[in-house]
């Protein structure tokens, strides 16, 4: 929906349900074994393949990275600007300050992005449990990785082989809250990994009995962990932090957590 000044920002964004179950059609497929090709979400769900292609489209207007950050940035303060209301004006101010260094089609280009990406990473709650790292792939796909600091990210099969290794039905204690640290989450791959393992293998709701703490020292990291958990129902806490020096920038609190606070609160020192 386009507001009467002609202006589009990502707030603008309303996914419609529809009235009718959606036809189910193929979407194209990804570079891993368990894809799905059917999909139960209510929103037109793409792939990562046809977000890259969109975004390379738009490569001739501006940066590929500056473009593929700034999304992820936006998108995240979109998100956490709804719950986190004490952080909402700093946030805020971020977002315009981002936003306005568009022009209004690019702007458009950004919303219709995050929306591709919304309604691919909100698929895991309509798909029982159908986890991936969309946006892991996506980064690297996309060549923005920092190969001269080592950063590649690890790819979801062997994420959920090493969750499947290392969560055993003796660490999985029933109704009580299963606690997580990833010190260098990089795009929540290994989170998602073991919300996959515990949902899937051993019938955990981790949307009430797991709590989640990661931190990163980039900031791109921050922003797609915090929109994948986010998105996934996961309770979390993300951190701008660099996990050697505790030097500290940031703090992201995903919708999970801040709705069950009580809850979860004793948790939030976990590191």
């Amino acid at each position: 929906m386009k507001p009467a000044n002609g202006q589009l920002s990502i707030f603008d964004i309303v996914l419609e349900k529809p009235e009718q179950p959606p036809s189910i059609e193929p979407v194209t497929p990804l570079s891993k074994p368990d894809e799905q090709l059917n999909s139960h979400s209510p929103f037109k769900k793409t792939s990562v393949t046809e977000i890259i292609k969109r975004i390379d489209r738009a490569s001739y207007k501006v940066s590929k990275s500056k473009l593929i950050s700034d999304v992820f940035e936006c998108g995240a303060i979109a998100i956490s600007n709804k719950f986190d209301l004490p952080q909402f004006d700093e946030r805020e101010k971020k977002y315009l300050q981002i936003i306005n260094s568009y022009q209004p089609q690019e702007r458009e280009l950004i919303a219709e992005i995050f929306g591709m990406i919304f309604a691919l990473l909100s698929s895991v709650a309509y798909d029982d449990g159908a986890f991936y790292d969309y946006l892991g792939e996506l980064f690297m796909q996309c060549s923005q990785g920092e190969k001269k600091a080592g950063q590649f990210f690890t790819p979801y099969h062997v994420s959920k082989l090493m969750a499947k290794m290392t969560i055993t039905d003796d660490k999985v204690k029933r109704d009580e809250i299963l606690t997580l640290y990833e010190p260098c989450c990089g795009s929540a791959g290994m989170v998602l990994a073991s919300m996959d393992i515990l949902k899937n293998d051993y019938g955990v709701n981790y949307a009430r009995d797991c709590f989640v703490v990661c931190e990163d020292v980039d900031l791109r990291c921050v922003h797609m962990a915090f929109l994948q958990l986010s998105l996934a129902g996961v309770p979390a806490i993300i951190k701008h932090q660099n996990t050697l020096s505790r030097e500290f920038w940031s703090v992201w609190r995903t919708p999970a957590y801040i709705m069950q606070y009580l809850r979860f609160r004793k948790y939030e020192s976990l590191n």
